[in-house]
């Protein structure tokens, strides 16, 4: 487990990943995979899915660990709902997973609390930032290629920066992604396969 990811590694192995709602995507009633949803104000929830399938284990234990946490992010932030935690969970599927999901009221306190690149905003706006310096993405139709230029000109369009590997789902219909990001079935783009920060364009 990476150190950024290692918050909770004392109550038990912890992976994650995000799911939000790209593409119009619906992010599943049960999360049973490692998660984050972006709104389309920029809010962003996150599931993160570890095993939990010790004898010691204690569910009660880790909820107070995590709320622990958020707390003391709050306080170091200045903001009383920088992070919430929403639930903590055993999936009942027998795997030995819990789910922890945290709500963040913005991409900028979820990428301060992971430790991970995390952006959104418009396709402008991140390009006057220079966060698409040097990013070429290809349509997700036909894989077309689709320029830096072509990006910083889609003024209609918002983007997802990230350098997490997960399944990203987008609060729009997703239209372009960096080249080896793949769409799955439910509207998600998995970023696993692709080395670097991920761009995703969507309207």
């Amino acid at each position: 487990m990476m150190r950024k990811y290692g918050r909770l590694a004392a109550a038990f192995c912890l992976c994650i990943i995000f799911l939000a709602g790209c593409g119009e995507a619906k992010v599943p009633d049960i999360v049973s995979a490692p998660s984050v949803a972006i709104g389309k104000e920029g809010e962003v929830t996150v599931w993160q899915v570890g095993l939990f399938d010790k004898a010691d284990y204690v569910l009660s234990e880790l909820q107070a660990m995590a709320a622990q946490e958020a707390g003391q992010f709050n306080s170091a932030s200045g903001k009383a709902d920088a992070v919430t935690v929403d639930k903590v969970e055993a999936l009942g599927d027998g795997s030995g997973k819990v789910v922890v999901a945290y709500r963040f009221d913005g991409w900028e306190s979820a990428a301060a609390f992971l430790e991970e690149e995390l952006y959104f905003g418009t396709a402008s706006q991140a390009a006057q930032e220079g966060r698409t310096a040097g990013m070429a993405l290809e349509g997700v139709k036909d894989g077309a290629p689709y320029s830096e230029g072509q990006l910083e000109q889609a003024a209609d369009s918002k983007v997802v920066i990230t350098g997490i590997k997960a399944n990203i789902y987008c609060p729009g219909k997703v239209t372009h992604v960096s080249p080896g990001a793949l769409v799955n079935a439910d509207g998600s783009i998995d970023t696993s396969g692709v080395e670097g920060p991920v761009c995703i364009l969507y309207r």
